[in-house]
C-alpha cells in the first residue's frame, strides 16, 4: 500500500514537506502571537512575484530569486510599520498587491519550459515537484532557521509578548523583528511547492492553534505545533495519494481535522 514511498520522487516530497512544516509553525507561534496571522498570505502573494521573476530571468530554480526577493519585501514591511506610520494590515496590502500584480506581467513575458513552474502549481502547490535543487534549498533554509531560533528564542519570546519592556531592557526589536520576517519570507517561498499561493498561509495559521489549544506554555505550543504540523503533512501526503486528491489540498484538512482534535482535548480538559 505504501511501496510507493520507497520511490526517491515521493521521499524527497515527504522530508521536504515535513521540514516546512515544521518551520512554518515554529515561526507560526511567534507570528500569530503578534497579531500578523495574514503575513503568511501577504508573503506568498509577494513570493509568487519573485518566482515569476525568477522564470522571466530564464532560471532553472526560481526560487533562488524568489527568496531573497520575498526577504526584502518582508523587511520592508516591518520598515514601513515601524518608520513609515502605516498599519501593517495597510502597509502589507499595498506592497504585497504590487508584487503579485509585477508577478503577474512577468508570468506571461517569461518563456515558458519544462523545467520551469507550472502557473497552476504556483497558486495550488504540488509538492511533487520538489526536485533535489528545491530539497537541498530547503534543508539549508531549515538549518539557518533552526539555527536563528536557538540563538533569539527567548529575546523574540520576551519581545513578542511585552514589545515596550524588551525594549527598555536593550533588546532591538526592530533588528529581531526584520530577521524573522526574513527568515519567515524564506520558508513561505520554499512552501509555495508544498502548498501553492492560495493554501500556504494556512501552514503557519493552524498548526500553532493547535498548539495553543494543547499545550500548556511557549515552549509546549511550539513543540505541539511542529507535531502537528509534521503530522499533517503525513496524514494528508497518504492520504492525497489515496483518494487521488491534490497533496496540497488533503495536507490542510488534515490539519484542519488536527485543529477539531485539538478543541476536543481543550473541552475534555475543563470538562
Amino acid at each position: 500500500m505504501l511501496d510507493y514511498l520507497s520511490i526517491p520522487i515521493f521521499q524527497r516530497a515527504l522530508v521536504a514537506g515535513a521540514l516546512l512544516a515544521a518551520l512554518l509553525a515554529v515561526l507560526g507561534v511567534l507570528v500569530t502571537a503578534r497579531g500578523l496571522a495574514y503575513l503568511g498570505d501577504g508573503l506568498s502573494h509577494a513570493a509568487f512575484g519573485g518566482i515569476a521573476l525568477g522564470m522571466f530571468l530564464g532560471l532553472t530554480s526560481p526560487l533562488v530569486i524568489a527568496i531573497p526577493f520575498t526577504a526584502l519585501a518582508a523587511v520592508g514591511i516591518g520598515a514601513l510599520r515601524r518608520k513609515g506610520g502605516l498599519r501593517s494590515d495597510v502597509a502589507m496590502a499595498a506592497l504585497f498587491a504590487v508584487c503579485f500584480a509585477m508577478g503577474i506581467v512577468l508570468l506571461r513575458k517569461a518563456n515558458r519550459t519544462q523545467t520551469t513552474f507550472d502557473p497552476e502549481s504556483l497558486l495550488f502547490g504540488n509538492i511533487l515537484l520538489v526536485g533535489e535543487d528545491d530539497l537541498w534549498i530547503v534543508v539549508a533554509i531549515a538549518a539557518v532557521t533552526a539555527i536563528f531560533l536557538a540563538f533569539t528564542w527567548s529575546r523574540m519570546a520576551y519581545a513578542t509578548f511585552d514589545e515596550e519592556l524588551a525594549r527598555l531592557s536593550g533588546i532591538r526589536i526592530g533588528l529581531l523583528e526584520s530577521a524573522l520576517l526574513a527568515a519567515l519570507a524564506a520558508v513561505v517561498v520554499a512552501s509555495i511547492r508544498l502548498a501553492g499561493v492560495v493554501l500556504v498561509s494556512a501552514f503557519l495559521v493552524i498548526p500553532p492553534s493547535v498548539g495553543r489549544l494543547v499545550g500548556r506554555s511557549l515552549g509546549g505550543v511550539a513543540w505541539w505545533s511542529i507535531g502537528a504540523g509534521v503530522l499533517g503533512v503525513a496524514i494528508g501526503f497518504v492520504v492525497g495519494h489515496a483518494l487521488d486528491w491534490p497533496e496540497g489540498a488533503a495536507i490542510v484538512l488534515a490539519l484542519a481535522a488536527e485543529l477539531g482534535v485539538g478543541f476536543s482535548i481543550r473541552r475534555l480538559r475543563r470538562a
